[in-house]
């Protein structure tokens, strides 16, 4: 598990796309695809429903989402104390 796959995860749930995301990222469309794809295959199981026009988060998605927040969070948190 790598952060840029967490971090796409997340952008996608913000953005509502993965083209937005995409976007919101700096990254091709096929790049966040792959990240988010690439973070399933590790964890054994599907983020989001693609089966609409937008993506739709899973139950297991529902649970997921707010243990990346907390990691990001924390993440962003140390790279403010090594600043100082």
């Amino acid at each position: 598990m790598e952060i840029h796959q967490l971090e796409s995860f997340l952008s996608v749930i913000e953005t509502g796309s993965f083209r937005a995301a995409a976007e919101q990222l700096h990254k091709a469309q096929s790049a966040v695809s792959f990240a988010v794809k690439s973070l399933e295959d590790q964890l054994g199981f599907k983020l989001f429903d693609r089966s609409e026009y937008r993506p739709k988060l899973t139950l297991q998605g529902k649970h997921f989402l707010p243990h990346v927040k907390n990691f990001l969070q924390e993440q962003r948190s140390l790279e403010e104390y090594g600043k100082f």
